[in-house]
């Protein structure tokens, strides 16, 4: 059986273009202010030693990160 955070690693990785495209549209302060709290909460999970939020909060950080670098380097 499937955990709660396995199904939203897949729905995170599947989803992911979509995602990056909507977050695409946020400010630069929003999409630093997610980064900021996913870090705090992947240090949390990482203390904890569970390794299923981690690496959820892995996948989500590098959508921002990829979403923030798609807003502010348009071609």
């Amino acid at each position: 059986m499937k955990t709660n955070t396995k199904i939203k690693i897949e729905e995170a990785l599947k989803n992911a273009e979509c995602y990056i495209e909507e977050m695409k549209a946020w400010d630069d302060r929003k999409l630093s202010k997610h980064l900021d709290l996913f870090q705090q909460q992947m240090q949390v999970a990482y203390n904890q030693g569970n390794h299923e939020a981690f690496e959820l909060l892995q996948e989500y950080e590098s959508q921002v990160l990829r979403s923030r670098m798609l807003a502010n380097f348009k071609e």
